[in-house]
């Protein structure tokens, strides 16, 4: 009997390592959908609703990660923020999280997005807020805040979502990375200290591609602006100090950039 040398190329292994995570980010989805509809029926109370949803979303987001697929990774992303903002599940959440089943499950099923048009997709999908979205005016402006605190994010976050920005929050700084390379936000808010890339790191290397360059880009710091750190940040790059020059300097940003 002669021994078979059947070798699996590396290619076949990352075929069915993406089409295995493809197979379970579907089932994640149609768990989405699956526990909407039990809360529906009163069949599950909406907070354990809310909390086994953001189990679930996270993973979501992790099955992203190992699928080569335009725009999966930000839809996730925003998912996992809608959810972030609920502590139960209520009817009037029921049909937003329809609509993010509906816009996943279509990219999973094989609806293509180009690349340019990833911001747009995100923006047709419902946003979840802190306050009355009725006394908002809503921009076409997407601000995506990098900061590793998430009070810290949140604080940020809250106060251009108040001025009618679509903010995406992001706590690392490499995944913020590849995140800003597929959605090209109108401004990125970054802070200056992070683990494993520090704000004026991420400000040189977004400021040095061409595909990110024009992104308008503002350091969030408590140091003085001729601290030895910042010596190497691009002169394009805002300054945003800590404390109570911030809601000025916020302002002075967004005018310097016309993020208006």
């Amino acid at each position: 009997m002669s021994p078979t040398n059947a070798l699996i190329s590396e290619e076949a292994v990352d075929s069915q390592v993406e089409s295995e995570a493809l197979d379970e980010a579907r089932d994640l989805v149609s768990n989405l959908e699956l526990r909407v509809q039990q809360v529906k029926n009163g069949v599950l109370d909406p907070r354990e609703a809310a909390r086994t949803l953001a189990m679930e979303s996270a993973n979501l987001r992790m099955k992203a990660r190992a699928v080569n697929l335009v725009g999966f990774g930000p839809l996730t992303h925003r998912l996992d923020e809608y959810l972030s903002e609920i502590e139960a599940v209520e009817e009037r959440h029921a049909n937003d999280l329809i609509a993010f089943a509906d816009r996943i499950g279509s990219l999973l099923d094989g609806e293509a997005v180009d690349a340019e048009n990833v911001s747009e997709v995100l923006h047709a999908l419902p946003q979840q807020s802190a306050f009355n979205v009725d006394d908002v005016e809503i921009t076409d402006k997407d601000v995506t805040v990098i900061i590793p605190q998430r009070a810290a994010a949140k604080v940020v976050g809250r106060e251009l979502a108040a001025c009618g920005y679509r903010v995406t929050s992001v706590t690392n700084p490499i995944e913020a990375l590849e995140l800003i390379l597929e959605t090209k936000p109108d401004l990125v808010i970054t802070a200056q200290v992070m683990p494993r890339l520090s704000g004026v790191d991420l400000a040189c290397a977004l400021s040095a591609m061409p595909s990110t360059r024009s992104i308008p880009i503002a350091l969030l710091t408590s140091l003085d602006p001729d601290h030895p750190d910042l010596k190497s940040l691009p002169m394009n790059v805002g300054l945003i100090r800590r404390g109570a020059q911030f809601g000025d300097d916020l302002a002075d940003v967004l005018q310097r950039f016309n993020i208006t």
